[in-house]
């Protein structure tokens, strides 16, 4: 479970002032980041915007561990594009999908450390409003929005576990060795979870 709640970083108790920032408003930086990196399709751009970042986590108080400890996790999945692109189109289109892929990664983690998942909730709430017009409920729209965030990092982290226990029996290039165990993982938790939410008569 540890590692689970830190695949995006976990809240890091604090009163700075982007703890303070409401979740809305930092769920929109997050969302005019990633909007901004598709469009403007430049390295030098999204080199400006993790370094944006990191001052803003030094303001914040965060420990630089916790903000770049996603990277590490998917740094092998970053070299990957390097490489590909290196032999297949050129850097500068490899340099510019990596920091898309770092920008975007830090930006996520920033939110997820200085924002419960509760105010993500809320706010989702909030958006959802409109689909009652539709007949849903924007509470419900709002949980499963938490459970989707939630659930994330869970998978994540059976895709992880899975590919070790493939490469530990010598099966790293079956695709079934590390499809079905992650396949059969995320069906249990869903079901898990699924019985919480019922016995809490959310279901």
């Amino acid at each position: 479970m540890k590692v689970r709640q830190r695949f995006l970083g976990r809240r890091v108790p604090g009163d700075s002032w982007l703890h303070r920032t409401p979740a809305w408003a930092k769920l929109a930086g997050v969302a005019a980041l990633s909007v901004l990196v598709l469009l403007t399709r430049d390295p030098v751009v999204n080199a400006g915007l993790i370094a944006v970042i990191v001052v803003l986590a030094l303001t914040a108080r965060l420990p630089l561990r916790e903000l770049l400890a996603p990277i590490l996790r998917i740094w092998l999945i970053v070299a990957g594009v390097l490489v590909v692109h290196l032999w297949l189109t050129d850097w500068l289109t490899g340099a510019r999908i990596a920091s898309t892929i770092v920008a975007c990664v830090l930006a996520a983690a920033l939110l997820m450390l200085t924002t419960t998942i509760g105010e993500l909730i809320a706010v989702f709430e909030v958006l959802a409003r409109p689909l009652a017009l539709v007949g849903l409920p924007a509470e419900s729209v709002g949980l499963a929005a938490g459970l989707v965030v939630r659930s994330l990092p869970v998978i994540a982290d059976l895709a992880r576990v899975s590919g070790d226990a493939a490469r530990a029996r010598g099966l790293e290039a079956s695709p079934a060795a590390r499809t079905v165990p992650l396949v059969l993982g995320a069906v249990k938790y869903a079901q898990d979870t699924g019985r919480a939410l019922e016995a809490r008569g959310l279901g």
